[in-house]
């Protein structure tokens, strides 16, 4: 008997004998047969292989190649097969598990050789919208060369993203061996109804979100898509058009639940989609993301998502040190602690299990306070509230989104939905070398899948860490070759100037060590302190030879004028230093910040290092390094944090401060985080953003200004604290007669530079305490007052006391 009536044969008997029957063939067929069984034609079209025999009265069972998972169709246009289209193929593309093509109109030329993307370019078919007949061919594309090689077929837009992993384990736990139309469900728009003609109940898939075809369903089309696209076209809409053949010759409608909203996510921001906060709970639930109008939004989203990979994979990892850790401690008994301590087999503390007591504390500096966020940040630290900043934000909505997700996938085992409604408040900390602790109060509201109750809100703590992974050692040629250098002459890098070569390797980097920093300084008044701030640049650039240059920009003053002495001054400080680039730059009408740095930078070429400094800065040398290396033409400008003196009256007491008035700790002052006023930029980058604002009078929000001009452009900010920039201190004068803004900012100015808020504490107690001593000493006046005198003349005395 053949393999083929064997394998056609239909046995219409009792299930006993079907039973007895299969097994006497089955066990005569693969013991007795002396000749191979040849696959028949079904067998191919199931991609049945031949199997050779290994012995000679011996066969192996034919075995069954199971075709891939899923073929997607990319419709794309000849306009965007060099932008969008390349964009897919680099990034989710890589993630389908299965094959993905491109489908676009005859007039496409396939960028194979430059691109390697497999385009094919459907004949007859233009690029016009809706693209009706090119979804209707591609289909037939599919049916014709790949029906029998996949299980799934999907059609997906040029702007729409698709995470792989999502969308295999989504198709896998559907049988697809059945006739399934999968998308997002919808009716159309209200304005639109009418003119598509659906019955009553019907719906169609849209098409951007992505369509999924099971192979039944489109074996079911296939024979018939000539018809639906020639004599059964209703609208203009290809995804409606399609919906309906589907329906007609596959008897099945597209999805209709809930959930497809969310798995085949659409965002109706338009251009806008998916340029702000991606941690949101719809990026991470959704297999389809769609639209991406601009190609470089495709490509944050993708290395957003790689980087979530990546994190759940060193979760995965994390959680098997964690449970290598623990089977070492029971199966070497409760001496293991005391043996490896807290650390795992890599020497690290990967493996230990998060609890707030891990940190063991024998004083009160080993105490790790927490931070307390809410709208604002409380702190322990000499800022005690403070604004939360956007990075912090980002952050603090990250973790409540993955706190959010174990809570659910918790809360779907015991049929509850969860849905956050506000975080109440929160603490963090960083644990070194563990990670970051957060504590978080987060008010619920569940639903109950099981109970008619209504829904009803709870607030829960819940604890997470963030933990640190592994140390990864990079070798970086630039700061290895930095480092043999110092190494191999046995000197510091920084007391001798880099060689030509090392130079050239910076400038890839950030400046050249040897740029010329171009100091700029505003100035009306002020002799004395101008006088200070010349010693200074004398001492600290002049005479140890560093390549600078200044130019003071003056401005003649309404009250006590020294314009005139200033000039002197500058004149006597450029006949002693012939050698040296010292300008004078006279300014013209009232005293204006902004417009006296537009005059000295139009002093310099474009390729020059500019610095804004003021008039009461001291700069140290090694600030100069941190200048040139921390701005990068065209790229990165730098501002530097600067640390801002208190009053000394506050600790002048102290011997040490009084011998080093540039002592930097929190009794002494404080870097000012809101200070913009010092910035090093290049020049052409200035003029690149449009310069300062000169119709700025005076001091204040011009360095603001400037600010906001680069951030919207290429031009990335570089902020840090720096140790070289010290703000003396100098009392502050607000007048009164400046515009609202500019007072308060000049009064919230004035009241930082008192002291910390330590001091301002002590300084208020010792004026309570001198107010207590004095009405204690008046109370001692007056009940000796009224034990000497008379009641009438104490009365006197009474009143007379307390006049005084």
């Amino acid at each position: 008997m053949s393999s083929r009536r064997v394998s056609n044969m239909s046995i219409r008997r009792g299930p006993r004998i079907n039973f007895l029957v299969s097994l006497v063939l089955g066990f005569t067929l693969t013991t007795w047969s002396p000749f191979h069984l040849g696959p028949s034609e079904t067998d191919r079209l199931h991609h049945r292989k031949r199997c050779q025999p290994l012995l000679e009265d011996t066969e192996l069972p034919v075995t069954v190649n199971p075709p891939s998972l899923i073929f997607v169709g990319v419709v794309t246009t000849a306009e965007f097969v060099s932008t969008r289209a390349v964009a897919v193929n680099r990034t989710w593309a890589k993630t389908i598990p299965g094959r993905v093509t491109f489908f676009s109109g005859e007039s496409s030329v396939t960028p194979a050789a430059k691109w390697n993307l497999p385009v094919v370019s459907l004949t007859g078919v233009d690029d016009s919208y809706p693209p009706m007949k090119k979804f209707y061919i591609m289909l037939k594309y599919m049916y014709d060369n790949h029906i029998d090689d996949y299980e799934w077929f999907m059609r997906a837009d040029d702007d729409a993203y698709i995470k792989g992993d999502r969308l295999a384990t989504f198709l896998r736990s559907i049988n697809g061996t059945g006739r399934h139309f999968i998308g997002q469900g919808a009716l159309g728009r209200p304005a639109d109804r009418g003119r598509l003609h659906l019955a009553d109940g019907e719906n169609f898939c849209m098409g951007g979100t992505g369509m999924i075809f099971s192979r039944e369903t489109l074996k079911s089309i296939g024979p018939h898509i000539r018809y639906c696209l020639q004599q059964d076209l209703w609208s203009h809409w290809d995804d409606v058009e399609v919906s309906r053949c589907v329906l007609k010759f596959a008897g099945v409608r597209c999805t209709w639940a809930h959930e497809t909203e969310e798995l085949f996510y659409q965002n109706y921001d338009g251009n806008l989609s998916y340029t702000d906060n991606l941690h949101t709970p719809e990026l991470w639930k959704a297999i389809t993301l769609h639209p991406f109008k601009q190609v470089p939004h495709m490509y944050r989203v993708h290395s957003y998502l790689q980087t979530r990979l990546i994190a759940e994979k060193s979760h995965q990892t994390l959680t098997q040190l964690r449970e290598i850790r623990d089977m070492n401690k029971l199966l070497q008994g409760r001496n293991w602690t005391a043996i490896h301590g807290s650390f795992d087999h890599k020497g690290n503390r990967l493996g230990v299990h998060p609890d707030l007591m891990k940190l063991g504390a024998t004083s009160a500096e080993d105490v790790i306070p927490w931070k307390m966020f809410e709208y604002s940040l409380y702190t322990h630290n000499n800022s005690p509230k403070g604004r939360i900043t956007k990075l912090l934000r980002a952050a603090i909505d990250e973790v409540v989104l993955q706190a959010m997700q174990y809570l659910k996938s918790d809360s779907e085992e015991k049929k509850q939905k969860i849905v956050l409604e506000k975080v109440m408040h929160g603490y963090s900390r960083v644990t070194s070398p563990y990670g970051v602790d957060y504590l978080l109060n987060l008010r619920l509201r569940y639903h109950s899948y099981t109970s008619s109750f209504k829904p009803r809100s709870a607030r829960r703590n819940v604890y997470l860490t963030q933990v640190f992974g592994g140390i990864q050692f990079i070798e970086d040629e630039l700061l290895m070759g930095e480092e043999e250098t110092r190494l191999t002459h046995g000197r510091d890098h920084n007391e001798h100037p880099p060689s030509t070569r090392e130079s050239a390797r910076w400038d890839s980097l950030s400046g050249t060590p040897s740029d010329t920093v171009h100091f700029i300084l505003p100035l009306s008044g002020r002799l004395e302190i101008f006088s200070r701030f010349m010693e200074t640049f004398e001492k600290n650039f002049i005479v140890p030879a560093e390549s600078v240059a200044l130019s003071v920009v003056l401005f003649r003053s309404r009250k006590n004028d020294t314009s005139e002495k200033i000039e002197s001054a500058l004149d006597e400080f450029r006949n002693k230093h012939p050698s040296n680039d010292i300008r004078l730059i006279r300014g013209v009408g009232d005293f204006r910040r902004a417009m006296a740095l537009n005059l000295g930078a139009s002093q310099y070429p474009g390729n020059a290092l500019l610095f804004f400094v003021d008039v009461d800065m001291y700069v140290s040398r090694d600030f100069l390094l941190r200048c040139r290396r921390n701005s990068l033409l065209g790229s990165r400008v730098y501002y530097p944090s600067v640390f801002s003196q208190y009053n000394p009256d506050f600790f002048s007491r102290d011997r040490r401060k009084q011998n080093n008035k540039f002592t930097i700790d929190k009794e002494t002052g404080r870097f000012n985080d809101f200070g913009f006023g010092m910035v090093c930029l290049y020049n052409s980058d200035l003029q690149r953003v449009g310069g300062m604002n000169s119709s700025i009078v005076g001091w204040g929000h011009e360095d603001l200004d400037l600010l906001m001009k680069i951030y919207p452009s290429n031009i990335t900010v570089f902020r840090a604290p720096d140790t070289g920039l010290v703000h003396i201190y100098h009392p502050a004068k607000c007048d009164k007669a400046l515009d609202h803004q500019k007072y308060q900012m000049c009064l919230g100015s004035k009241s930082e530079k008192y002291g910390s808020n330590v001091q301002l504490a002590e300084h208020l107690q010792r004026v309570r305490d001198a107010k207590n001593m004095s009405n204690r000493s008046i109370e001692g006046t007056i009940k000796e007052a009224r034990e000497a005198d008379p009641p009438r003349k104490k009365r006197q005395r009474h009143d007379l006391v307390l006049r005084k």
